[in-house]
Parts: C-alpha cells; structure tokens; sequence
C-alpha cells in the first residue's frame, strides 16, 4: 500500500509540481482557491479543502486555521460517468431533410469541399448555390416560429410524462454547459496539430468570450421547470436571419427555394413537417430538445447533422455593419487571411465547443459547414464529432467527450436540485463562470441564482425588442402590426445565436489587446499578419481574484435573495489522482471527486455584481467601449476587404465571357462517356 501511495504521489508532483499549501480561515467559505493549493501533492480533494497533509492525511489542527468539524461536514461526492444513463426518448419523428444539389458528397470527403475550383473554374455543384438571396428578398413571414423551451406546449407536456424535472434545448443550454468543460477539462490547451505550418503562432485559448460567464432563466411551468437562454443582451445580426434561408436553400430544390422570393409570382411553400423534427434524451432529471437539420441514412449512427453558416472574419468582426465586410474573400486553402484554415481557427476557439455539445445533446453524427462572406457561398466542409474532439479533446475516440458530457449534465442537475430546493415554485436567473486563476491553481465554478418574477424575467429578455424591431424593418424588411407574430420573431433568434453570442464580439475583445501590444502599420499588414494571433499568447490574462477584491467592497445595503456555491473537483484516472484525463480509452476508468461549497452570505451579492459585470464588459453595452479602440484591426480587416472586392470584380468579369461549367463524371463507367 505504502509503495502505491508513494507512486501516486510521484506521478502527481511530476503534474503540479511542489505547491505548497496555504491556511484558509476557518469558516471562509468563499476562498475555494486557496483550498485546492495543495491538490498537487497527491492529496484526494477532501484532504486539500480541509488542509491535510499530503503525508500524514490528517487535517491541520484548528489553530493552523481549519477545525476537526469542518473536515467532517464536508460533503465530498464522487461521480463515475458509466453510471450515467444518456437515453433516447422514443417518440415518432417526421421525415428530416436532406441535403440538396449533390451535396451530400461533401459527407464523405474529408477537408473543404469548393464550390468552384479556382484553377480550372469549374463548378463542383449548381452554381446557383453560389449567389445568396439578400434577407430584403427572402420571405421569413413563409417560416414557422422558433419555440423558446418554456413555450414548448408539446416539450412541456413530454417532461411531465417522463416524470422529469428539468427541460432545455441545445441553444439554451449549450452556453452553461461549455463552463463544464472548463472545469473537468482544467481549461484544456485546444488541439491545432492540423493546421499548416503557414498559419502564424495559433493560440490554444479559447476566446474571451466564450470563457465569459454564461447566464440562463429556469422557468417555472406548473410543477416542472424550463431552461430559456438568458437574451439580456442579445442583438438583432444579419447572420441569425441568414442562417435561416441558407438552411432552407440547402436542403430544398431550386424551384422551391425560389417561391420564397418576395418577388415570386408563386406562394412561398408552407413550412411541412419538418419543421417539427426533434431528438429528445434523457439523463437524470433532464429531458433535452434538439432540432434535426439533416439527415443521411449512410452516415453512422442516426445518421443526422447540424447544418452551420459560417461568415468570414470580416462580417464577424463588425456585423453591424456587415455591407462593408461582404468584399472579403476566402481563396486560399491554407494561410493567416482570406483562406479556409483562418475560419475554421476562429471556429475552434468561438463556437466549436458550444457545437460539439450541441451535437452530442441531439445524439447526431457532426456538422456540415457553409462558408460564405453574405453575398456568395465559397465552399463546404463536414466535421464528425471526431473531429471536432480532436480539437476540443485532443484525440479522436469520442470516449472522453461523451464522459465529460455526461459528467456535465450530471453536475448541472444537481445545482439546479440545490437552487429549486432554496427557491422553490418560482423562476430563477443563474449565472455559471468557471474561475481561471492567475496562480497556477486548479479552477472551479461559481455558480450563482436570483429568484425573479416572471414580469422580471420577461422585462430582461424582452430589453432588446425596440432594436429587433427597427432591424426587421429597416433591414430584412419585415412589417409586422400583429404583436404575436413579432414576438414570434424575437424568438427565433435563439435559433442561430451561435454566429454572435461566443464568436465575432469574442474576436473583437482580443484583437483590441493585440493592437496594444504590437500595432501593426497598414502597408506592413500582409507581412505582419500576426497581429491577430502571435501576440494573443503574451497578452492572454487569467481570471483575476474575486474573493479578495470582494472582502474591500462589501455592500453595506442588503439586496434581494440570492445564493452561491463554488464546485470544485479532483480527477482519478484509473486509481490516480491526475490533472486531467488524457488520450482517454473506452476501457480506461475515469471519475471524479467533486465539492460543493456554498458562499458567504456577506460575500454574495458582491462576488454576483463581479460575474455580471465581467459579462456585460465581455457582450454586454460595455463591449462598444472596446470596438471604438479596434480601429488598426479593423483597417487590416477593410484592406483584404478592399482587394477582395477587385479580385471578385475581375473574376465576374472572367465569367461573364463564358458558359459556366459544372462538374459531371465522364469516362467510362460514367452516365456521360467522354467524346475524346
């Protein structure tokens, strides 16, 4: 036993290195950082939160700062992930769409799939995919409405006849559960051993933005409770409506798309039963919603996909004002600017994440990408959950992914059991924020929940809705004097929230720090292209202190009711204590250790105003401070923007003077022989 122990610890300094332990105050129940010092000395998490030594195993006495009773209050849990149960839920489902114009072959080809090639300028599917219907033309009024999960009838109904408790849909949840992976992860350095020794410095973080806090609203509905994405600060986006039509155009036919012109002589077709195509899953008290997109009946397992729209860097960067970006072209397969290996970059520290759970929440197989600048497809690419687990995960068996994943629901449930217990039959705002910290500790969660009427909850996502409404009518066209159906309208926002929320205001944070860092002259850009990704790395700040800067500003006036809880946790894998589970087989056993702390009283509010507050500077009003200082970016940006729009002008011109040119198999074997 002896020679195990001493093993164990061996391979545990290796990890972390020789930390030493710090006091922590008796009865500070906020300074979880300063527990978990000593994690790195072989100690289980119980012995680091109470202060034992890595040697001897007991807890310090309680003049060292931690009391006998509180090492046997606290509530270590433990959490075996092959004991959770991620089901389907049997239900009847309509025929789900395919896609169109021989697409489907991009499924089944690895890396980016052009829609023309360059050289020889033959198109490799319809042309017609390549110019994009404006959103002015586009009939949105033809498209059934996007239904929030706590205004779900049917999800509701379903919940309650599954006796479970909680309901949510992948867009609502997506966002909270991509803190989970900060933490059983340890904020995992992504994976970018595919990409070309052209592309300058890639940074492994993810983005300011999709580290930020996230924040939802669990509903109550008569006796169950809905999870609703928290929309306080979400805006109207050019990419949301596009996301929708691009959908449509690539899983119908050419006539039909085309009576959803406004211009058509023809009435748009009504929305038919796919609209309503879903998964539902179940684990523990949750039953989860995921919208089907496509489907093919060769692809392994249930054989369905997400379809994604990607826009460039420079719609992404400023989509606002997006007429200015439409010139930036993608005709590079590798390289920093306008290449295909630049988009899928930024995909990976903004919105893979957040797509790979969704994916695994709706039980699908990957997802298929459109890349386009808002004026013209480029091209398209299909990502397995493998892949994308290459770059989250760093290996492509799926095994890690899909325990993690389970794990994350898992801890989810039992926060949500814990607030609705403290708070319960009323709707509740929760706010999750994994902490990075600055000092080489592990991280842990906060987690914080405000119980709010509805009239409350409503008022915080109903706060943008004047800004929807002059985008609709000013931009996409629509007028609408019937209140239902704009609110029918605000609510498919949530649809595509992904291109925004997580992505473009993310870049925009960090490209201000690597114009402070390194400005870059214009004329030196092309050259010097490392502005946006070399000096992220020395510029890339951890999550400083909240607790101490919370014990200086303590308010003295008592708010609402709200309460707290840090979770913090400690990884075994297969009998040893690690820092993280890595290149993980099915056959490897991983669980975890796991506390959950609740805070300070006194401490609360304070420690609640600072996540909000890191939010609202991250995506909130206070990010236009930040796109005002962005303006050497942004000339790099408008400067491929500009040569793109001539390359494309002289290229049109090119095709002008000629027939277009599709692909088709020739030769022998083929339909069509050649003729010599």
């Amino acid at each position: 036993m002896r020679k195990q122990i001493e093993a164990i610890q061996k391979t545990n300094k290796e990890i972390y290195g020789d930390i030493p332990a710090r006091q922590v105050p008796s009865g500070n129940g906020l300074s979880i950082r300063k527990h978990l010092t000593g994690l790195g000395e072989g100690q289980s998490l119980k012995d680091a939160l109470t202060g034992a030594s890595a040697k001897g195993g007991k807890p310090k006495k309680p003049g060292a700062g931690v009391s006998i009773a509180d090492f046997e209050t606290l509530d270590i849990k433990h959490l075996n992930p092959e004991e959770l149960d991620f089901a389907p839920v049997d239900h009847k489902i309509p025929p789900v769409p395919r896609l169109s114009y021989g697409l489907d072959r991009v499924l089944f080809s690895p890396g980016v799939y052009r829609l023309q090639d360059p050289r020889s300028r033959v198109y490799n599917f319809d042309p017609y995919l390549e110019k994009i219907m404006s959103v002015e033309e586009f009939n949105f009024d033809a498209l059934s409405e996007y239904k929030t999960s706590s205004k779900d009838e049917e999800l509701l109904a379903l919940t309650q006849r599954m006796g479970t408790k909680f309901t949510g849909s992948t867009s609502s949840m997506s966002g909270v559960l991509q803190h989970f992976h900060f933490l059983l992860s340890n904020f995992r350095p992504l994976n970018h051993e595919m990409l070309s020794k052209s592309f300058p410095s890639p940074t492994d973080k993810f983005s300011k933005i999709t580290e930020g806090p996230s924040a939802i609203f669990l509903r109550w509905k008569d006796g169950i409770y809905a999870i609703d994405a928290d929309k306080a600060y979400d805006q109207p986006n050019i990419m949301s409506w596009l996301g929708h039509s691009l959908e449509k155009l690539l899983t119908v036919d050419r006539k039909e798309f085309e009576r959803y012109r406004r211009s058509s002589s023809d009435a748009a077709p009504g929305e038919d039963e796919s609209a309503r195509c879903y998964h539902y899953s179940r684990l523990g008290n949750f039953l989860m919603r995921s919208q089907l997109d496509a489907h093919d009946p060769r692809l392994p397992g249930t054989g369905i996909f997400d379809l994604k729209t990607r826009a460039v860097v420079s719609i992404r960067m400023n989509h606002q004002e997006y007429e200015t970006g439409k010139g930036y072209q993608i005709r590079h397969d590798h390289g920093e600017w306008e290449s295909y290996e630049r988009e899928f970059y930024d995909m990976t520290r903004a919105t893979m994440l957040k797509y790979s759970l969704q994916v695994r929440m709706g039980r699908m197989d990957g997802i298929f990408v459109a890349y386009h600048n808002v004026d013209r497809i480029f091209g398209f690419q299909y990502l397995p959950l493998e892949d994308l687990d290459n770059v989250l995960h760093g290996q492509k068996d799926t095994c890690l992914g899909n325990q993690e994943f389970k794990m994350s629901i898992a801890l989810l449930d039992e926060l949500m059991q814990k607030a609705t217990e403290k708070y319960p039959e009323q709707t509740l705002r929760l706010h999750f924020h994994t902490h990075k910290s600055s000092r080489g500790n592990p991280p842990f969660m906060y987690i914080f929940a405000e119980p709010v009427t509805e009239e409350e909850a409503d008022a915080i996502q109903n706060k943008n809705q004047e800004a929807y409404k002059a985008f609709e009518r000013d931009v996409v066209g629509i007028k609408k004097d019937d209140p239902a159906l704009q609110a029918e309208w605000h609510e498919i926002q949530d649809r595509v929230d992904e291109e925004l929320d997580g992505d473009g205001e993310g870049e925009v944070a960090e490209m201000k720090e690597a114009k402070e860092v390194e400005a870059v002259d214009e004329s030196e850009a092309s050259d010097q292209g490392s502005v946006a990704s070399s000096t992220e790395e020395g510029t890339e700040q951890a999550d400083e202190p909240l607790v101490e800067e919370v014990k200086k500003e303590r308010s003295e006036t008592p708010k609402g009711p709200l309460i707290g809880w840090t979770l913090a946790v400690r990884h075994r894998l297969n009998g040893s204590y690690v820092e993280r589970p890595q290149s993980l087989e099915p056959n490897d056993s991983w669980t975890i250790e796991y506390h959950i702390r609740e805070l300070n009283e006194d401490d609360r509010w304070n420690l609640y105003e600072k996540v909000k507050t890191k939010r609202n500077k991250l995506i909130g009003e206070a990010r236009e401070e930040t796109s005002a200082s962005l303006q050497t970016y942004r000339a790099l940006i408008n400067k491929y923007t500009e040569k793109g729009r001539k390359w494309r002008e002289e290229q049109d011109a090119l095709a002008a003077q000629t027939e277009a040119k599709v692909f088709q198999p020739l030769g022998p074997g083929s339909e069509v022989e050649s003729t010599g």
